[in-house]
């Protein structure tokens, strides 16, 4: 099969051609053994942004559609460690010739997971009736996301679904760990901070039986808190502005800010290498990775380099441009577009951003953790101040009964 490509030599300088291959995978290796760096591959097939985007996915309803980005993206049923052994189970059936439709199968009956195990059942009906498994995933976005798809999709291009299946899982792996890591380090000061405003009042009811007195000095501000937090949430979901807005935000303030973007490029990085290991043309890739660092205001700044990437610039001029990159990813970046081991350089990079983000996050919950104890140090001095002080009129009143 002929593809046509362009790509940078060592020195930067755009180089096109074409050669013949039997799938993009082998194209993008073939073109880096010549040493260029691919920018773009024209193939026959179409695109892998296209199951994602249009193929194979039936309209769906006001209901569905917000049940899709309300609830299931907070809440799923299926973890990414349920998704992870998924993954890891069909590369290991594949590997051993085992045709996908049985994989699925077998697959649907050790799975533990309920909700997983009705989807698994549902896209082996699709694969049973000749569709791909790509377009049958493509039913459920909210489970299997563009990353995951566009994974896949190179493995059936390439043939090589076993790889690209191992890749996958040890990509959420990793995410898995991460995602472990922020819980276990925002546990503590948060629910420090939850008890600083329900323990401190309870003396209102002890003492002066106040239920009245303790709602709303405890769980009022508490059912405040959660109402601005539940409108932030629908906002940020259905107004990408105001997403796009909230999350520049974050990723600006001081302390907090930094452990965001961190977070955010260890996603990218980690994405961005699996993505072309894969074979994924760079453009398609970026639009993926920017998608998975989970915050809208820096992935809106990764995807406006596409158009200079697909004018014809390199991968490492087009992201310096962004503003959002570090200039040692953007001197990494240089390395791996100029040797072609964008894929080596990349994971690199996730692994130094996953443990400094590790770091920030403890130092991060050691702040915030001794914040909330001065919050609950203030409340408890201003119920104890507030109790003495009504205390002290009392029995100011009970000592002079004919005073005004």
């Amino acid at each position: 099969m002929l593809y046509s490509y362009q790509a940078k030599d060592s020195k930067g300088r755009t180089v096109t051609g074409a050669l013949d291959a039997p799938d993009e995978r082998q194209a993008a290796q073939e073109i880096r053994a010549l040493g260029y760096f691919p920018m773009r591959l024209d193939a026959p097939a179409p695109s892998y942004s296209e199951p994602s985007r249009s193929v194979g996915r039936a309209p769906v309803s006001p209901g569905r559609w917000l049940m899709e980005h309300l609830v299931y993206s907070l809440w799923s049923g299926v973890g990414l460690r349920d998704l992870a052994l998924f993954y890891r189970q069909f590369s290991a059936m594949l590997s051993a010739g085992v045709p996908i439709y049985q994989c699925l199968t077998t697959l649907e009956r050790q799975t533990s997971n309920g909700v997983l195990r009705a989807l698994i059942h549902k896209i082996g009906a699709r694969v049973l009736g000749g569709g791909k498994l790509t377009i049958a995933m493509n039913e459920f976005p909210w489970i299997f996301t563009d990353f995951h798809r566009a994974m896949i999709a190179a493995g059936e291009a390439s043939g090589r679904m076993d790889t690209m299946m191992a890749r996958l899982a040890s990509a959420l792996e990793q995410e898995y760990a991460l995602r472990a890591t922020i819980k276990r380090e925002t546990w503590y000061p948060v629910t420090t901070l939850v008890l600083s405003f329900l323990l401190p009042p309870l003396v209102l009811i002890l003492i002066n039986n106040d239920v009245h007195g303790y709602l709303v000095q405890a769980v009022y501000p508490l059912l405040y808190a959660g109402g601005i937090l539940v409108a932030g949430y629908i906002a940020s979901k259905l107004l990408s502005q105001f997403r796009v807005a909230f999350d520049g935000l974050i990723a600006s303030l001081p302390g907090i800010g930094g452990a965001v973007r961190m977070v955010a490029l260890a996603r990218f990085a980690r994405a961005l290498s699996s993505l072309y290991a894969a074979g994924v043309a760079i453009p398609e890739a970026l639009r993926f990775s920017a998608a998975a660092t989970g915050n809208a205001f820096m992935a809106k700044r990764m995807i406006s380099a596409i158009p200079a990437l697909q004018g014809g610039r390199g991968i490492t001029e087009a992201l310096q441009a962004t503003r959002v990159f570090p200039p040692m990813v953007i001197s990494m970046l240089g390395t791996g577009e100029q040797t072609g081991s964008l894929d080596a350089t990349m994971n690199t990079v996730a692994e130094y951003y996953e443990q400094e983000s590790v770091l920030r996050l403890h130092q991060l919950s050691v702040a915030l953790g001794a914040f909330a104890m001065v919050i609950a140090g203030i409340r408890v001095a201003m119920l104890m101040g507030s109790f003495y002080s009504g205390l002290y009129n009392k029995m100011n009143d009970m000592a002079n009964p004919d005073s005004p």
